[in-house]
């Protein structure tokens, strides 16, 4: 199907597909931009129709990504599974699935083979049987407020010539799937731009914070997964090392400025010496470093590492979390009202505010400028255990 009508059905196909995997528990992004460095440039290539996002019982991230087409017979499938299994491997996802409005037994066939679901309308429409429940239309899902917003707030980044659109992309994009190292890296560049006096406007402010907020947290759940293999301190040093040498398993960087420290003292302490042993006084003077001078380290790490730990202490609320910042900021702060349905009850407890306020206090240390205007979700209801249990029982 081509034309007009062929794009609004695959975008259909894409809200129906987006809400089906939310409902399951993912974080979910539609038409999620796949970008390459080009001259140290990134430059988007290709787009994923929905990424999925999920965290397992010990914070692992599993990444899945979605083709979505309204073609029917076999005109172009196994062609766009061949390609969906390639762009599987370039962005690094666990799964990959194509959904159309009909498929074929030879389709299915190279499906296997190459490991890639095959999904027909039909089949999508079964799996939708459970989800009455669930809004059609939610936080960055389908018709909603945020769409609409982010198209403004798209035209007002244009206009600020001092806030690089490539920090933005990273954290509106790529930071759900980007190493802890790097997002942190990214926001202590953010605060550098927004403590010069650069004034964010309305929407682009509290969009940019919503999605600054989840990719804390993403990067804080990644951590926390981190601990169990190397503990706390050593997922530390890797943020640490990833953030001065752009590589959390390279230590040769650090290796060579402690050589100079040592170095360096061992030289001052030489001439110190000199200079008693002609009889001068000695001046102690404290020892520049050199490992001090280029080290990146955010001074609110530690939180950040308390926030990871929380987390991984709590997995089954902490990988509720993307979830619930996306309902909170991206529809309730938004003036929408999907949010309030029963469906999301589950996401709403007393223990997912006292995470996201743990979360909250990192930001604003992390952002401070930023930060400020997401003080509101404090107001939200957090109260909604009891009727999250009665809604489960009821749908499941």
């Amino acid at each position: 199907m081509t034309g007009k009508a062929g794009v609004e059905k695959g975008s259909e196909l894409e809200r129906r597909f987006a809400r089906a995997e939310f409902a399951d528990g993912a974080l979910v992004r539609v038409r999620y931009p796949v970008t390459q460095n080009m001259s140290g440039r990134p430059r988007i290539i290709t787009d994923v129709d929905v990424l999925s996002i999920e965290f397992d019982s010990r914070l692992r991230p599993h990444v899945g990504i979605s083709e979505c087409k309204s073609t029917r017979g076999q005109s172009g499938e196994q062609d766009r599974l061949l390609w969906l299994r390639g762009l599987q491997t370039l962005v690094g996802a666990d799964r990959s699935a194509l959904v159309r409005e009909t498929v074929t037994a030879a389709g299915r066939g190279v499906a296997r083979q190459i490991g890639v679901d095959l999904l027909s309308s039909a089949e999508l429409t079964r799996r939708e049987q459970v989800l009455d429940h669930v809004p059609h239309h939610f936080a960055t899902i389908g018709e909603t407020a945020f769409k609409e917003k982010s198209t403004a707030a798209d035209r007002q980044l244009k206009k600020i010539g001092d806030l690089p659109s490539g920090l933005v992309d990273f954290l509106r994009h790529d930071s759900l799937l980007a190493e802890p190292h790097q997002v942190l890296g990214a926001l202590l560049t953010l605060d550098e731009v927004t403590r010069t006096g650069t004034v964010l406007p309305e929407p682009l402010a509290p969009l940019l914070a919503g999605h600054v907020l989840q990719a804390l947290l993403c990067a804080a759940l990644r951590a926390g997964g981190r601990t169990d293999v190397v503990g706390s301190d050593g997922t530390r040093q890797e943020i640490e090392q990833g953030l001065n040498t752009g590589d959390p398993h390279d230590r040769r960087i650090l290796r060579v400025a402690d050589m100079a420290d040592a170095l360096l003292r061992e030289e001052l302490r030489a001439v110190h010496q000199a200079y008693r042993s002609s009889g001068a006084p000695g001046i102690e003077r404290p020892v520049p470093s050199v490992r001090v001078a280029i080290s990146q380290t955010p001074p609110w790490l530690g939180m950040f590492m308390d926030l990871a730990e929380r987390l991984r202490r709590r997995t089954p609320i902490a990988r509720q979390l993307p979830q619930t910042i996306d309902l909170a900021v991206f529809d309730a702060l938004l003036g929408g009202e999907a949010w309030r349905s029963p469906a999301f009850d589950h996401l709403f407890a007393r223990e997912h505010r006292q995470m996201l306020t743990v979360a909250m206090d990192c930001l604003t240390k992390a952002v401070p400028a930023l930060a400020s205007h997401l003080l509101s979700l404090q107001d939200l209801p957090f109260d909604r255990s009891a009727t999250a249990a009665l809604s489960q029982k009821k749908h499941h």
